[in-house]
């Protein structure tokens, strides 16, 4: 029933899917209820007038749990990135205008809050001690909780540029929080150091840093410098818990920085 292979990830394998679809489909170590989530959230941001895949099915496929989602027929953002290094300055713009777009989206209804995952996922987190968990409760507290559509985990690989236009997929961490809290993700994910990039297959340092550079530039005065160095610490250990790094040391260095110049700083 599975047609080629498109790409695989930590948590599922996505391939063609019939003539018009793509079935993203989930890891046996992955919990297969996130299946259900995942497709429940994508229809809830798609139903905002959001850009995301259509939701054709759900299924099990050899005992795996999979969503049926339309094939959008194009590259992805960091694709288009590598193949055309010049077009980067302008494709990180489209990537921040599109992230904005979402925040200003409005909220649908059976999104989980931020602020209550990233709280759960603190309490059971491996990677930091008694006393860190304590500190970064507290610091989640100080935040401003926000009432935003967050994507929770916006980088080029998660753009497609189809026919129509750019589409946002991957949207099984959305929530609602604080548009920071989103900036400070991105952020986290296009920082050299921070994480080991398998979401960016093929980057390079400078090249990361080049759309890292990019992105906070299109940011402009949106972001409050202090909340969003707070809020980049607490991404970072939020992804921490997540255990989705083999070298954790970028992440626990960004939880255990003191700077404040979020924007400026090089990881």
């Amino acid at each position: 029933m599975l047609g080629q292979l498109i790409a695989n990830g930590r948590t599922s394998d996505v391939y063609r899917y019939g003539t018009d679809s793509a079935a993203k489909v989930l890891t046996p170590t992955t919990p297969q209820h996130w299946a259900d989530a995942e497709a429940a959230y994508t229809i809830a941001v798609r139903g905002l007038g959001v850009a995301a895949p259509e939701v054709r099915d759900l299924i099990t496929i050899e005992g795996r749990a999979a969503v049926v989602f339309e094939h959008i027929d194009g590259p992805s953002m960091w694709q288009r990135m590598l193949d055309h290094p010049n077009d980067i300055p302008t494709l990180t713009r489209e990537l921040a205008s599109l992230q904005r777009w979402i925040h200003e989206a409005g909220v649908p209804d059976g999104l989980p809050s931020l602020v209550d995952r990233i709280r759960l996922k603190f309490a059971s987190s491996e990677e930091l001690d008694a006393a860190e968990r304590s500190e970064a409760m507290g610091l989640l507290a100080e935040q401003p909780v926000g009432a935003a559509l967050l994507h929770g985990d916006l980088h080029p690989g998660n753009v497609l540029l189809g026919r129509d236009g750019p589409v946002v997929i991957d949207w099984f961490d959305a929530t609602v929080g604080h548009p920071d809290a989103d900036v400070a993700r991105t952020l986290l994910l296009l920082s050299v150091g921070a994480t080991d990039l398998r979401h960016l297959p093929g980057a390079t340092p400078p090249m990361v840093s080049t759309v890292r550079d990019h992105f906070r530039e299109a940011l402009g005065d949106r972001v409050s410098l202090d909340r969003l160095h707070a809020w980049r610490r607490l991404r970072a250990a939020d992804r921490l818990a997540e255990q989705t790094d083999l070298d954790v040391s970028g992440l626990l260095s960004i939880w255990r920085s003191t700077t404040s110049d979020a924007l400026s700083e090089d990881d």
